[in-house]
């Protein structure tokens, strides 16, 4: 999901929301330009990890922190992306070469539970309030070469 503008998210009322749905854990990985890690854990139910990219590609690969386990109950907000960068970001995970891709395949008509976790996840954040989601969903608004997963040349 492309977001619209930055938006301040009640991590205490998310945690809340999260609660009711059920989901019992969280790991929120905050992916920017500035290096260096800070936790934050909220209520026990929330992680919010905010890192840098070199930070994030550290922790892909380490053995230790065993990406395979965690990443199950996490969501990934990567500020000031692409497609490109997201796929790039992910290209080596413990120290093994991967090819991400996206949906579109012959049930792309059917959630997957990755999908519908992730549904889940956004209606939490944003308190269930539907038109704020359709708001701030930039998918009409974004560009082709933010979404594409080939680089886009519209003068061609």
């Amino acid at each position: 999901m492309f977001v619209k503008q930055y938006v301040e998210i009640d991590l205490n009322k998310m945690s809340y929301n999260l609660y009711c749905l059920g989901i019992e854990r969280l790991n929120i990985f905050c992916i920017g330009k500035d290096k260096g890690v800070k936790n934050t854990s909220i209520n026990n139910l929330i992680l919010l990890v905010e890192l840098g990219v070199e930070d994030f590609k550290e922790l892909l690969n380490n053995p230790k922190d065993k990406f395979l386990e965690f990443n199950k109950n996490s969501l990934y907000i990567i500020r000031e992306s692409n497609y490109t960068d997201v796929k790039n970001l992910f290209n080596v995970i413990n120290n093994k070469h991967i090819n991400i891709g996206r949906g579109g395949g012959q049930k792309n008509h059917i959630f997957s539970p990755l999908e519908f976790r992730f549904f889940s996840y956004i209606m939490a954040m944003f308190n269930f309030k539907y038109p704020n989601i359709c708001y701030l969903n930039n998918f009409r608004d974004i560009t082709k070469d933010r979404y594409l997963p080939f680089h886009y040349n519209k003068n061609k």
